[in-house]
């Protein structure tokens, strides 16, 4: 089972789980955003620096394929791979 945890965190301290959450919809669009987020980051990465891009690039197939595995029914097609 995944779970999604809402957590509090301030700069330099852990961060402080505050609840959990276990609706399937929600853990896909929360799966949905993080992909969107990361693969944002490489292509930002990649305009300052093509290797560093390209690292990040390879995070966000490590994240897609992670998060297909432990989410059920992940619509991954709604969110389709780019390459950089």
């Amino acid at each position: 089972m995944v779970t999604l945890i809402l957590a509090f965190e301030e700069p330099g301290r852990k961060p402080l789980s505050v609840a959990t959450v276990r609706n399937a919809d929600l853990l896909q669009q929360a799966a949905l955003v993080a992909l969107r987020e990361a693969e944002w980051e490489a292509a930002s990465a990649a305009r300052e620096n093509p290797t560093l891009g390209k690292l990040r690039a390879a995070e966000v197939v490590r994240l897609r394929t992670t998060l297909g595995a432990l989410i059920p029914n992940l619509n991954i097609e709604a969110f389709p791979a780019r390459t950089m």
